[in-house]
């Protein structure tokens, strides 16, 4: 009996290794043409960030697939509780800098793409005071009605 189960096992195992899942066959031009697309919608997403203007940043995200966000180990099912745990924090920045250090953008198919971003937030208090954080983030975005939106996004400062 163990000796059938460890074969089992041991088949499963490797038909998981030979039998490897990829990404849409995509030609490069299709691919350029996505991630360009898609970097354009989340330099607009960060302009809006960096005003702290959160109704505008809405419109680049979609929360109808129900994947939730994730805020420094805290899950939302729902974007706008989000944006509203967030408006209350800010109400003492003046200003927001973004400064983007590293970042990867992975096309999957001509409808989902990864993108990785880490970097410094830098704020300015209405009290003069000065603050920095470093950040990483990563979302997922889909192709909804001919328009990229954040189905997805894990937000957490980093050390």
């Amino acid at each position: 009996m163990k000796k059938t189960i460890l074969i089992s096992v041991y088949f499963l195992l490797s038909f998981s290794f030979i039998s490897q899942t990829t990404a849409q066959n995509l030609t490069t031009i299709e691919t350029v043409s996505i991630k360009n697309e898609v970097e354009h919608i989340f330099k607009k997403m960060l302009t809006f960030a960096e005003k702290l203007d959160y109704d505008a940043l809405s419109f680049g995200v979609d929360d109808t697939q129900k994947t939730g966000f994730i805020s420094n180990k805290k899950y939302y099912t729902k974007y706008a509780t989000l944006i509203e745990e967030l408006k209350p924090i800010v109400q003492g920045v003046d200003k927001q800098f973004i400064s983007i250090t590293k970042k990867k953008t992975t096309v999957l198919s001509n409808k989902i793409v990864l993108m990785t971003v880490s970097g410094i937030s830098k704020a300015n208090l209405s009290d003069g005071r000065k603050i920095a954080a470093n950040f990483h983030w990563s979302f997922v975005y889909e192709k909804i009605n001919n328009q990229w939106k954040v189905i997805h996004s894990h937000q957490s400062q980093g050390i």
